[in-house]
C-alpha cells in the first residue's frame, strides 16, 4: 500500500488531520458545550504537545534519516506499527486522557521513535545527528513527568526541548534552501555561512531553555531569555529573508523561525514582568513556531519525495497565513478585556490552517512518485 511507503504519507497527512480537529474538539470543552472529560485542559495540552508533535517528528526523522545515513528507509510493517500505536493512544487519550492504560499507550511511542532513530544512526556512525535521538528521549521524560508526576514541570520541559530542537533543525534548513534557491537565480548576497552569531544564538537559546526547565520563569531566565531573543533575531535576519518572498514556501520558513526570538522575547517579559503569562509563551512556541515551522517542512517533504516542484500555491498562501493569524490571535488574547471570543476566533483560523493543509497533502500522499 503506497501510503506505507514512506513514513511521511502517513504521519504528516493525519498529524494535520489531527490537529485541526483537536483544536476545535478544546473549544468546544472550554465553551462548557459538553463535560465528559474530567480535565479537558490536561487532554488539550497533551494533545498538542505530546500528539500531534511526535507525528511530525516521526514523519520527519524517518523520510530524513536515509538521506543522513544512506540506509534503506523503515519497512511497511514498521511505518504501519508506529502509526497504529500512534493513532491507538490518541483514541485512548480521548476516550480515557487520566487513565494508567492510556497513558502507558501514549508514554510508549517516543522511546521507541528513539530507539529506531538511534539504532539508524549508530549503524552509519552519524554521530552529527546523536543529539536528534537524545531530544526525542528527553520529550519522552517529558511527557512522563507530565502525567506521572509534575505536569507544569512536564509541559515546561516539552516547550524547551522542543524550541530546542526546531532551533536546530530550522537553523539548518532554512539558510540552506534559501542560499540554494537564490544561487539558481544567479544571486550574489546569499544567507550568512554558519559563524559566531549562530553560535552565539544557539548557545544562549540552549541556555534559556535549560534554565526554564531548572529554574522556571525567574529573572536569570528571563536575562537569558532576552539575550536569546535578540540572538535568534539577529541570526535570522542575516539569511536573506525577504529575497525569497516570491517563493512562499521558503519564505514561510523564515516567518515559522521568527516566532522563536519571539518566544524567548515572551518568556524574558514573563520571567521580569507580569505583562506576560507563561501561557502565552506555551502558544508562542506551540501555535506559532510548532504550528508554522512543521507545517512548511511537512510540504516540503510530501512535495519534494513525490517528485514534485517544490513550490508554493495561492492556496498555500491561505492556509499559512491563517496559522500565524491563528497564532497571533491566540498570543494576543490576554491583552484585550475579554479573551475568550479571541481565543475561540484563533483557535478556528489555526485550525482551518491545519485542515486546508490536509487537503492540499492527503493527494500527494495518496499518489506515487512522479
Amino acid at each position: 500500500m503506497i501510503l506505507l511507503s514512506g513514513a511521511y504519507r502517513l504521519f504528516f497527512s493525519f498529524a494535520a488531520l489531527f490537529a485541526g480537529t483537536a483544536i476545535p474538539i478544546w473549544l468546544i470543552y472550554y465553551a462548557g458545550v459538553v463535560d465528559r472529560m474530567n480535565d479537558p485542559l490536561l487532554w488539550h495540552q497533551h494533545e498538542m504537545l505530546w500528539g500531534y508533535t511526535p507525528a511530525v517528528i516521526a514523519g520527519f526523522l524517518f523520510t530524513a534519516i536515509p538521506n543522513w545515513t544512506r540506509r534503506p528507509p523503515l519497512g511497511p510493517v514498521t511505518v504501519a506499527g508506529l502509526f497504529g500505536l500512534w493513532l491507538t493512544a490518541r483514541i485512548a487519550m480521548f476516550a480515557a486522557p487520566e487513565g494508567a492504560l492510556s497513558h502507558t499507550v501514549a508514554l510508549a511511542f517516543l522511546p521507541i521513535v528513539a530507539l529506531l532513530v538511534l539504532r539508524e544512526l549508530l549503524a552509519s556512525r552519524n554521530r552529527r545527528n546523536y543529539i536528534v535521538a537524545v531530544v526525542v528521549l528527553g520529550l519522552g521524560l517529558s511527557q512522563a513527568v507530565f502525567l506521572m508526576g509534575d505536569a507544569d514541570l512536564g509541559l515546561t520541559m516539552g516547550f524547551a526541548l522542543i524550541f530546542v530542537l526546531m532551533m536546530h533543525i530550522g537553523g539548518r534548513i532554512t539558510p540552506a534552501f534559501s542560499r540554494n534557491w537564490l544561487k539558481k537565480r544567479n544571486v550574489e548576497d546569499l544567507p550568512a555561512a554558519f559563524g559566531t552569531v549562530d553560535r552565539a544564538a544557539i548557545t544562549l537559546g540552549v541556555a534559556a531553555a535549560a534554565s526554564w526547565i531548572i529554574i522556571g520563569a525567574h529573572a536569570i531566565t528571563g536575562l537569558i531569555a532576552a539575550a536569546a531573543a535578540v540572538a535568534l533575531a539577529l541570526r535570522l535576519s542575516r539569511w536573506r529573508g525577504f529575497a525569497v518572498t516570491s517563493e512562499p514556501l521558503l519564505f514561510a520558513q523564515h516567518a515559522g523561525y521568527a516566532w522563536l526570538p519571539v518566544s524567548m522575547a515572551l518568556l524574558a517579559a514573563a520571567s521580569l514582568s507580569d505583562w506576560v503569562n507563561i501561557g502565552q509563551v506555551h502558544h508562542a512556541i506551540g501555535a506559532g513556531a510548532i504550528g508554522t515551522i512543521t507545517v512548511i517542512v511537512m510540504l516540503r517533504a510530501l512535495l519534494g519525495h513525490s517528485g514534485r516542484p517544490i513550490e508554493g500555491t495561492r492556496f498555500d498562501r491561505v492556509f499559512l497565513n491563517f496559522l500565524h493569524i491563528g497564532a497571533v490571535l491566540r498570543v494576543t488574547a490576554d491583552w484585550t478585556g475579554d479573551p475568550t471570543h479571541f481565543y475561540h476566533l484563533g483557535g478556528t483560523f489555526w485550525a482551518v490552517g491545519m485542515v486546508c493543509f490536509f487537503i492540499r497533502a492527503f493527494p500527494i500522499a495518496l499518489a506515487p512518485r512522479v
